[in-house]
């Protein structure tokens, strides 16, 4: 027997189990579907990160600044300064000053919007199919779910319950 492993009776293995099952599905579908998708991608010369700016850049009637487009996909400015560079430097977007000169705006290039017309309808295809074994009520429901566990993992990276 080991003597290293102590019995703890208070721990309740079936509720490790079922959350450690659900997050490793969640973890290891979430590796699979970067790792399917950013393939797809490395075609257009795109990773997951370009393609929110591409997308956030497209999906808004005015051109936003860089703190703007960090804050609508959720990165930091730093981040975005990385994102928009590559961006720049293989063509997709330009950047421009506002009217009043202390802000940059960033546009889509010819090259941007011809590679997101052909880009979005591959990108709705390959995601519909991937998604086309739950209904829609299941997709809403999953987009619920992931809520909340978002909200759950926000909490506990508040609250820092671990040493270290």
């Amino acid at each position: 027997m080991n003597t290293n492993v102590k019995s703890n009776e208070s721990l309740s293995l079936s509720f490790w189990d079922s959350h450690f099952d659900i997050l490793i599905q969640l973890l290891g579908l979430a590796r699979e579907l970067e790792h399917e998708l950013t393939s797809k991608l490395s075609y257009f010369e795109l990773s997951n990160g370009k393609l929110k700016v591409l997308f956030s850049i497209l999906n808004h009637e005015r051109p936003l600044n860089p703190s703007e487009l960090a804050e609508d996909i959720g990165v930091t400015r730093s981040t975005m300064t990385g994102l928009l560079d590559g961006l720049e430097k293989d063509g997709f977007i330009r950047r421009s000053t506002l009217d009043d000169r202390r802000k940059t705006a960033i546009y889509l290039t010819e090259k941007g919007n011809n590679v997101l017309d052909t880009l979005i309808p591959l990108y709705r295809k390959h995601v519909t199919k991937i998604l086309s074994k739950t209904t829609e009520e299941e997709q809403q429901l999953l987009v619920n779910l992931l809520g909340k566990i978002k909200d759950g993992l926000q909490e506990v990276k508040e609250q820092n319950n671990f040493p270290g």
